[in-house]
């Protein structure tokens, strides 16, 4: 019987991500697990690197998103102890055994989520700090008080017990773009008053975004679900301070070589999450 149910959404997934994502979970310190992919009606999609027993995959017949997907994993998962990752990730050896010695005192743990870097671009990508933590760390990108609990999360390295998972009422499957609907859902378990344990050693490491073209769509992407979750939250005060914080911890790590790339990138990400937002916005009015 597994202990805890590691929760994956996918769509259209490079095969080479499958198979480092799998090959971190076999080499877990605990292998007491079970494996839920939730392929969101792919038009290309090789499972077959995923070998081990341990792993299934539930394929959805029409495209609904990842928060659909990580609702419907929880729902076919086994177990009470949930762990949320994507297909463009890579667990540190220790991190599920971390995230279920967590999940007994704790409802909710997130962790550091480091990118991979291999390129000059990737690493300056990564100094900002997305997604989770980037290269500068999650709580260079998010506050964690000084009792260790957090007000937010990354969707790509998240545990969480059923129960909670029940009480936050799940990822909301009407958030339109992938980005954003994790965000809304912290913001909504903390105004409840539930607590978000950060836990360094829960470490995942993402892949990195290597080429300018994938960056550009990724923050117009953010942008949109900039707009969304303003919808949804409407007292979003502090945000721009927050970010402007962040930013100010980018630059200290990026050092003198990396200083002007990274405030290059951080200028365009301004500008283009700017534009994703004004997009968003037209569209939905387009639509009333």
């Amino acid at each position: 019987m597994a202990s805890i149910s590691v929760v994956i959404p996918s769509y259209n997934p490079p095969s080479r991500h499958l198979e480092t994502l799998h090959n971190s979970l076999l080499a877990q310190t605990m292998g007491d697990f079970e494996v839920v992919v939730v392929d969101d009606a792919s038009e290309r999609a090789d499972y077959s690197v995923l070998t081990d027993s341990r792993f299934r995959v539930i394929r959805r017949e029409k495209r609904s998103g990842p928060a659909a997907c990580r609702n419907a994993g929880v729902v076919a998962a086994c177990c009470d102890r949930i762990f949320f990752t994507d297909t463009d990730c890579e667990l540190a050896p220790e991190t599920l055994e971390s995230v279920r010695r967590t999940l007994e005192t704790e409802g909710t743990c997130t962790g550091d989520t480091i990118t991979r870097v291999r390129t000059a671009f990737g690493k300056a990508v990564a100094l900002l700090g997305f997604p989770g933590g980037g290269s500068i760390g999650f709580d260079r990108v998010w506050r964690v008080d000084a009792d260790g609990y957090a007000r937010s999360f990354s969707s790509c390295n998240l545990g969480m017990r059923g129960d909670v998972f029940a009480q936050a009422g799940g990822f909301d499957e009407s958030f339109p773009v992938p980005g954003g609907e994790d965000t809304v859902m912290a913001r909504h378990m903390v105004d409840r008053g539930m607590r978000i344990r950060y836990v360094p050693g829960q470490v995942v490491y993402h892949v990195e975004k290597s080429y300018l073209r994938g960056f550009v769509r990724w923050q117009i992407t953010r942008g949109r679900g900039n707009y969304h979750i303003r919808r949804r939250v409407p007292n979003v005060g502090g945000y721009l301070r927050l970010r402007a914080w962040t930013f100010s911890n980018s630059l200290k790590a990026a050092g003198p070589l990396y200083a002007l790339p990274v405030l290059a990138l951080i200028a365009a990400s301004v500008a283009l999450q700017s534009w994703g937002f004004w997009l968003e916005a037209k569209s939905i009015r387009i639509q009333k």
